[in-house]
């Protein structure tokens, strides 16, 4: 049962990760702050793979490669989870 869980859990992460980061873009279009939105996203995947780092470094999870995959998509979308404001012009 193990095996199957830690089989599974990237790809149920992703898609979560996916969906959340779709929802986000799909408002940030409706309301025209793409470009906030877009630096949110890159610092967001930033911290995700310093993170997933982390996380292997401390034996956390058994694959580097998950932990790198995974990593910027969650970071990716607790960035577009997070309110941001507007940059003035």
């Amino acid at each position: 049962m193990k095996e199957f869980i830690f089989a599974a859990l990237p790809w149920v992460l992703m898609g979560l990760a996916l969906a959340v980061i779709a929802a986000a873009a799909a408002e940030a279009r409706k309301k025209e702050t793409e470009k906030v939105f877009g630096q949110g996203i890159a610092v967001g995947a930033g911290l995700g793979i310093v993170a997933g780092v982390i996380l292997y470094a401390c034996s956390f999870v058994e694959s580097n490669a998950i932990c790198l995959a995974i990593g910027p998509l969650l970071g990716m979308a607790v960035a577009s989870l997070i309110p941001k404001k507007e940059q003035e012009k």
